[in-house]
């Protein structure tokens, strides 16, 4: 029995990090295939925190293997209709996106999977970025940024960073640093050189969740051929359940 994944990623850095790392041990452990498809902000996401090349790393462009993103996956769409992969993941997947899915609008990527993998009976597994745990509040990481006041403290009038950085992506705003994240890639280089450890990556800040979020994260659970998980311990174990599943 073939051994395809459909893994698309959205745009949430929440869950991220510690998915790519699923993504790897799924694929090495149970030699799968994995065709990635990424949202346009899915794609800048996974550069801002670091982790696109590792995710590269999973698809390097063989059969069932391609790396895409938004409209190039679009041609791929056909393969759940002909029920080639054993199931389609969202991990992780932003309310914007569990809110198309649930009002049935394919204008991305993601949707789109969802609409044609629910319509063909492929499973789907959905893991909510905006799943609150038991006070309420979801536990974000931030980007990359300068705490700038440590600078100020220190009297930093310039900033050797600015040449550093690979992507040129650390730039003097009113006297003082600041990361682009247009341009930065979380290679944290610049983590490892300030002297003054003014550089904050991956900081967990708490958020509150909005109703509507929820309500819509309640109506895609009663989905059929849906799966919406927690976390990304409920991700490995339901991802091996349909994989071992006759």
């Amino acid at each position: 029995m073939f051994k395809n994944l459909a893994w698309c990623i959205t745009g949430g850095g929440t869950h991220l990090k510690d998915t790519v790392d699923v993504m790897h041990n799924i694929k090495y452990e149970f030699n799968v295939k994995l065709t990635i498809f990424l949202t346009k902000w899915g794609l800048e996401v996974a550069r801002i925190f670091g982790v696109l090349p590792k995710i590269k790393d999973l698809a390097l462009g063989g059969y069932y293997e391609e790396f895409l993103v938004e409209d190039e996956g679009m041609y791929y769409i056909g393969r759940m209709n002909m029920r080639r992969y054993k199931a389609l993941i969202i991990a992780p997947a932003t309310t914007n996106t569990i809110a198309k899915m649930v009002y049935g609008i394919a204008d991305n990527i993601a949707s789109a999977l969802y609409a044609q993998a629910s319509k063909s009976c492929v499973s789907t597994i959905i893991l909510p970025t905006d799943t609150p745990s038991i006070d309420g509040y979801i536990e974000v990481e931030t980007p990359c940024y300068i705490d700038r006041s440590i600078c100020i403290k220190n009297g930093c009038i310039s900033c050797k960073l600015v040449e550093m950085c690979p992507v040129k992506a650390i730039t003097i705003v009113d006297d003082y640093p600041r990361i682009d994240l247009s341009k930065c890639t979380g290679c944290e280089k610049c983590v490892r050189t300030c002297p003054n450890n003014a550089i904050k990556c991956w900081g967990k800040v708490k958020i509150k969740p909005r109703t509507i979020d929820l309500e819509n994260i309640e109506k895609l659970k009663v989905r059929d051929y849906t799966y919406v998980i927690s976390n990304t311990e409920e991700l490995i174990e339901k991802i091996k359940y349909l994989l071992q599943k006759a």
